[in-house]
This record gives structure tokens, C-alpha cells and sequence, in this order.
């Protein structure tokens, strides 16, 4: 063998040998240390349409929990204690509860004890997510027996020491909508697949859940791991029929317990009046 190809065959096998380092550091990161931990966003909205009355108002949003994934108890302390230190007027619930198809009597005075403890000094709201639907029957009781507001495609305002409502619209659906959009509050729509956002058009906020940002996050390209309901939307904001759209990171993990470039998250946002 000639002394050219034996070089060739050295430099080919130190790539080989670097880019398996490079996967396996891939994988223990996406699999091991990213799906742990959680971040708290922090986003500031600007809005003309805000009454001045709720300007600084702070809402936080949590959701795609998918419990039994990545999350287990201790994981779900955790969620509970940071978002009680962000002392939330409102805090929103997008959907996506627990991973499995199921749930005993066990989990679900688990899930009780834990979401009882969450504090919005006005309001708790939810929404039902495509894994709640298969438990929906637990996933109303926990929201009850948790002080939480499940809004079914319906309406809840909300009044802050004021007589102008901040309206919250939750969506399980997008049919026949229009009768929750026809008076001069302030909106904001909870829906938990962002493609839906579609079919709205006067909203001035909407927040959703689901696609958890595509999962595994490339620099410079995005989410890539699309699902149903988020095969348009998956990152996190966009501005659609004129209306702003904030999606979620989650926490859990769906199909795969792999995250990169996205740790599991909750976001706080505050609403100003610009």
C-alpha cells in the first residue's frame, strides 16, 4: 500500500473515531442532562390594547408535563416550587398532563396534592390537552380537586381590583369560536396544538403548548421533531392573523426522552401597556 493511501486511511479513521465522540456526547447530553433541570423564560409583552390597569400583570404558563417521560415526583416538586416563587397573578395550565393512556387512583391524588399547591393570586386556568382526552375523566377531578379552572371552549374573565375584564379563552377545538370573540376585552387564547391558531383571528395573546419546540433543537434551524397539531408551528413565537403567538418549551418528552438546545421550561410573561 502506497504511503498516500495509508495516510488517507489514518485521517478517515480519526474522523470515524471523532464524530462517534461527537455522538456519544450528543447522546448523553440530549438523554441524560438536558431533559433535567428546569428553566423559567422570562418575556415582556408590550400591547396598546391592554388596559393600564393590568399593565406589569405577570402570567405564567406551564404545560406538556407528559409525566412518566422525564418527569416523576421529585421533577414535579420542583415545577411547583418555581413557579409559586414567580407569585403569578394568573397561572395557565396548557395540557398534556401524564405520558400514559391511564391513570389509578394513586396518581391521581398524586397529581391533586402537588397542583393544590400552586398559587395565582387570582386565577388557575387549564386547558385539555390530546394526552388528557384519554384520562379525561381523572384530568377533570385533579382540576377541580387542584382549585384549577378548566376552560372546555369556554370563557373566563378575570377583574383586578377594576370593572374592565381581562378575558381568558380556552379551546379544546376550534369550531363555531366566533362567539367568544365578539365583545372589546383584552383576549388571551389558551390553546394547547399552536396549528390551531389558524382558525382564530381576534385574539390579541395566544398561548400553546404541544409541540415542545420540536424537541431537538438545531442552532440556527429550529425544532425539528414535528407531530400533529404542530407541523406549521413548533418554535416559540410567531405572528398570525395579526396576532401573537407564544409557545411553550414544556417539560416532559414525547415518544423519545431526548432534548437538545431545550431544557424543560415554564415561562413568565408580563403584560405592559405600550
Amino acid at each position: 500500500m502506497e504511503k498516500k493511501e495509508k495516510i488517507k486511511l489514518k485521517w478517515r479513521f480519526k474522523i470515524l473515531i471523532f464524530l462517534v465522540i461527537v455522538l456519544g456526547v450528543i447522546f448523553v447530553y440530549g438523554h441524560n442532562i438536558n431533559v433535567k433541570g428546569l428553566k423559567v423564560e422570562e418575556i415582556p409583552i408590550f400591547n396598546e390594547k391592554l388596559s393600564k390597569e393590568y399593565d406589569g400583570f405577570k402570567i405564567v404558563q406551564f404545560g406538556d408535563l407528559l409525566y412518566g417521560s422525564t418527569v416523576y415526583e421529585k421533577e414535579l416538586e420542583n415545577v411547583i416550587k418555581e413557579i409559586n416563587a414567580l407569585n403569578a397573578d394568573v397561572v395557565v395550565f396548557t395540557g398534556d398532563l401524564d405520558s400514559n393512556t391511564s391513570m389509578n387512583t394513586e396518581q391521581r391524588d398524586m397529581f391533586i396534592k402537588y397542583l393544590k399547591q400552586i398559587n395565582g393570586r387570582i386565577a388557575k386556568l387549564a386547558i385539555i390537552g390530546d394526552h388528557d382526552q384519554k384520562y379525561l375523566d381523572d384530568y377533570k377531578i385533579i382540576l377541580e380537586d387542584s382549585n384549577f379552572i378548566l376552560l372546555d371552549n369556554a370563557v373566563k374573565e378575570i377583574y383586578d381590583e377594576t370593572n374592565i375584564p381581562l378575558t381568558f379563552i380556552g379551546l379544546t377545538n376550534t369550531n363555531n369560536i366566533e362567539q367568544f370573540y365578539n365583545n372589546d376585552s383584552f383576549k388571551i387564547t389558551l390553546i394547547h396544538k399552536p396549528d390551531e391558531i389558524k382558525n382564530i383571528q381576534n385574539s390579541n395573546l395566544v398561548f400553546a403548548g404541544h409541540s415542545l419546540r420540536g424537541q431537538i433543537i438545531i442552532p440556527f434551524i429550529g425544532g425539528i421533531k414535528k407531530q400533529d397539531g404542530a407541523n406549521i408551528y413548533i418554535n416559540n413565537y410567531y405572528k398570525v392573523n395579526n396576532q401573537e403567538m407564544y409557545v411553550t418549551g414544556g417539560i416532559g418528552c414525547q415518544d423519545i426522552a431526548f432534548r437538545t438546545f431545550n431544557k424543560p421550561s415554564i415561562t413568565l410573561y408580563r403584560l405592559y401597556n405600550s
